[in-house]
């Protein structure tokens, strides 16, 4: 589900993260609050442009030989005692060819816990030295060398060697990051394809995906946790963050009601 508006706030009211759920409305029996209509938190931040930050997880629950080789976002809900307001699973972006969102940050992390026993003390990967957090295209992660590629993808790297032959051990702390799309060169060279910011003009959703290398187009072997933190309960989370920019909507009845004189309430 795309979101269909947002939420948006200015700076002098930001006080939090920005909050990627966007489910704000209630949920009513017969379906007239449609949840959809409620986007994601933005900021104003400078006049003419919202900027968004969603954040959300990758629960990794399974163990050698059943490793995820795709998997979707988790978008944790802010309200956890309202269960008519659940956890989103998808994360989107609802950009447009007339709004179109212009990202700019992509991160990735395993999850360290701060030893409090719920959290695995790592994640492994079965074969491919490569987490990745990026766009989906027709159910297949993209190349990091496309064009802006770099900038909406963001890659956990490890050749640190697991237990088992050809497993890959990525470590609790370990981060990821997309490319800077900031020019500090001039020149063609300043201008590379994977460096410039992802325009996404429909909607675009991003998964956690296993890869070879980061410009990989298909997945592989999958990830998973040890056996050891699987059976004492314990879960791995990959930790995912996207941010970006989306003109805003063109000012409206609401924004000139305030000054006009007359009004005539029937």
């Amino acid at each position: 589900m795309t979101y269909l508006s947002a939420k948006k706030i200015y700076p002098g009211n930001w006080a939090e993260p920005l909050n990627g759920w966007y489910k704000n409305i209630d949920v009513v029996a017969d379906g007239t609050n449609d949840y959809s209509k409620g986007g994601p938190t933005s900021v104003l931040a400078i006049p003419g442009y919202r900027y968004f930050q969603q954040r959300g997880y990758v629960p990794v629950t399974t163990t050698s030989g059943s490793g995820v080789a795709a998997a979707d976002v988790i978008v944790p809900s802010p309200y956890r005692q309202d269960d008519t307001r659940p956890d989103i699973t998808g994360m989107v972006i609802s950009g447009s060819s007339t709004l179109p969102a212009y990202v700019y940050r992509t991160a990735i992390s395993v999850a360290s816990g701060w030893g409090d026993g719920r959290v695995a003390s790592g994640v492994y990967a079965a074969t491919g030295n490569v987490i990745s957090f990026g766009r989906v295209s027709s159910s297949n992660p993209t190349a990091a060398s496309g064009v802006g590629e770099g900038v909406i993808q963001a890659n956990l790297t490890s050749t640190v060697s697991g237990t088992q032959a050809g497993e890959i051990y990525f470590a609790g702390g370990t981060a990821g990051y997309g490319t800077n799309p900031f020019l500090t060169i001039t020149g063609a060279t300043g201008v590379a394809p994977g460096t410039v910011n992802y325009s996404a003009t429909s909607s675009t959703t991003l998964k956690v995906f296993a890869k070879e290398t980061a410009n990989s187009t298909t997945t592989s072997g999958g990830f998973y946790i040890s056996s050891g933190d699987a059976s004492a309960g314990r879960t791995g989370y990959l930790v995912v963050e996207v941010c970006y920019i989306q003109p805003d909507e063109a000012p409206g009845y609401e924004d000139i009601d305030g000054y006009l004189t007359g009004r005539t309430v029937s």
